[in-house]
């Protein structure tokens, strides 16, 4: 094994390491024991490595290949001495890898969005806890089973994968050529190709033909693809229907691997009950014991102005709520347009006021003064123009952002909505308030209409607070597994693939903890002189001796 002391990329037997660190933690706790003590084991890793392409993950992402080569038939105790600690520490390199991508992810999504709160990486003593419990179980591919389950959102997206994965082997299917639009009822020398794609997915099972014509049969097909790829549902094969249906069984194939690791990224500690936002989708949904029990369109930020992906928890709902305008709108909004226009603020119902909330002339107000140091707030009070609409729906965070209704209904009649600077406008708001709080009795469709009535602002808290989710996925699956496609609005689908495919740095992430040392007593003399003097120490490979970068091994 090369030295692993003092290198960015430990490497054995010519593999990186994901973390000399977290072995070594492991390798202690054991009292530098062998791990891995029979063929079965190493068998059952091997299927694990090769299974994962399942999950979207590459097999040697977990050194399959290296795995097989070099440990193929082979029991640990067969190996000889002198390579046995080698291949001890590549099997559990391994199995550490696959339990970290399972239940985390491949890839650290703080490296790719700096906004990420939904959960910290795990400490490094839960990982080196759960790799002995992993090695420890009698059936190492039941016990990841158990430990890596995930949600219904999860699972049904990777059969979706299975599908695609089949499609893609068999070939795919055949690119479109560009031309005029193609619209029911027309003849175009194309259409069998367009019969023969949608055939390759499932959204037509009619019977094969080599007819031009554009029928019904293949109309009701095309639908279901615009509805199934977020588009305009007009049965028209235009350019975008065409695009869509263009983008090879490979490139969704990936596209669906870089959700299902978004999906591993949200999915630990997540409860049965919570809503989701989906960005990409424009949608918000509500899910109880996992499942969708209510479905919404939603306005999304634009992509100058995108809604942060995050996580936090729904305290309390207002009702005829007023608006301060957030920091970033009176950067790039309210101050400009007051600089050109003094009646501005008037003809958009909105008001100065002090800290203290007192109102304020517009015309004694120095608006050319920078926005950070602006001191005063912009408020828009309780109304039918007011920006919020009659009710919102709070999960203080620092981004500003929250649910809530809007005065512009028409804008959701719009198969792309994309026009908030980031908060999230839901199309039906008062069904989501009932539901929350869950209180048929007491808040129902007449009393909520009696409190916009009486244009006064009301706070109503949440019995419990309810996990909410700002998700940003761009395929996702059915109960039956059919993959649903998003446009990626705001371009971020490639970096996460790029990591995912090792394009980009990985490694394992976590967090430090107070990793219990084995007492002294109970390790060799040898030992005993190596153990680091407090358990703040900085603990890595160098800290023990070793034979040419080896771990010890009794």
């Amino acid at each position: 094994m090369q030295e692993l002391v003092g290198t960015k990329a430990p490497v054995n037997l010519g593999v990186p390491l994901a973390s000399a660190r977290l072995l070594d933690d492991f390798y202690r706790q054991r009292n530098y024991q062998h791990a891995w003590q029979n063929a079965r084991q190493v068998e059952d890793l091997l299927r694990l490595a090769e299974d994962s392409a399942g999950e979207g993950f590459r097999p040697n992402d977990f050194h399959a290949t290296e795995v097989r080569d070099f440990l193929a038939g082979l029991s640990p105790s067969d190996i000889p001495a002198t390579e046995r600690a080698n291949a001890d520490i590549l099997l559990s390199d391994s199995l550490l890898r696959l339990i970290h991508h399972h239940h985390h992810g491949k890839v650290d999504p703080h490296t790719l969005d700096k906004n990420w709160n939904h959960v910290e990486g795990p400490y490094a003593s839960d990982l080196a806890a759960d790799l002995e419990r992993a090695v420890s179980a009698d059936d190492l591919g039941v016990w990841v089973e158990v430990f890596a389950a995930k949600p219904s959102f999860y699972t049904r997206l990777k059969q979706g994968l299975a599908r695609y994965r089949e499609i893609a082997a068999a070939g795919g299917w055949q690119e479109i050529p560009a031309g005029k639009l193609i619209r029911p009822g027309m003849k175009d020398p194309r259409v069998p190709l367009v019969r023969e794609r949608l055939r390759a997915t499932d959204d037509y099972r009619g019977t094969a033909s080599d007819s031009h014509g554009y029928n019904e049969g293949l109309q009701a097909a095309v639908l279901a693809f615009q509805t199934r790829h977020h588009l305009a549902t007009d049965s028209v094969v235009g350019p975008a229907t065409l695009a869509a249906m263009n983008i090879s069984a490979e490139e969704r194939l990936d596209q669906i691997r870089v959700n299902l690791e978004r999906m591993r990224w949200v999915s630990k500690g997540l409860p049965s009950d919570h809503l989701l936002v989906d960005i990409a989708a424009q949608e918000v949904e509500l899910l109880h014991s996992g499942e969708v029990v209510w479905r919404s369109r939603a306005i999304v930020g634009r992509s100058s102005r995108p809604t942060p992906v995050f996580r936090d928890q729904i305290e309390y709902l207002e009702l005829n709520p007023s608006w301060t305008v957030p920091p970033t709108i009176l950067k790039k909004d309210i101050l400009p347009a007051m600089r050109k226009n003094p009646g501005y603020l008037k003809k958009k119902g909105l008001q100065v006021v002090s800290r203290a909330g007192k109102p304020v002339a517009a015309g004694s107000v120095n608006w050319h003064a920078p926005a950070a140091s602006f001191p005063y707030m912009i408020r828009q009070p309780p109304g039918s123009r007011n920006a919020l609409g009659q009710v919102k729906f709070m999960f203080p965070n620092r981004y500003s952002v929250y649910l809530h209704d809007t005065p512009s209904r028409s804008l959701f009649d719009k198969p792309r909505r994309l026009y908030s600077s980031g908060c999230v406008r839901v199309e039906r708001p008062w069904e989501l308030a009932e539901l929350l709080l869950n209180d048929p009795e007491h808040w129902n469709a007449e009393r909520f209409d009696r409190i916009v009535a009486s244009r006064r602002s009301r706070r109503v808290d949440l019995e419990e607070p309810l996990p909410v989710v700002l998700a940003y996925w761009t395929a996702e699956a059915g109960p039956d597994g059919e993959v649903r496609f998003r446009e990626d609005i705001y371009s971020r689908d490639a970096l996460v693939l790029d990591a995912l495919d090792g394009r980009s740095p990985m490694r394992v992430v976590f967090r430090e903890s107070g990793i219990t040392q084995p007492a002294a007593s109970t390790l060799p003399e040898a030992r005993k002189a190596a153990a680091p003097a407090s358990a703040h120490e900085p603990r890595t490979m160098s800290n023990r001796p070793r034979q040419e970068g080896e771990l010890a091994f009794r």
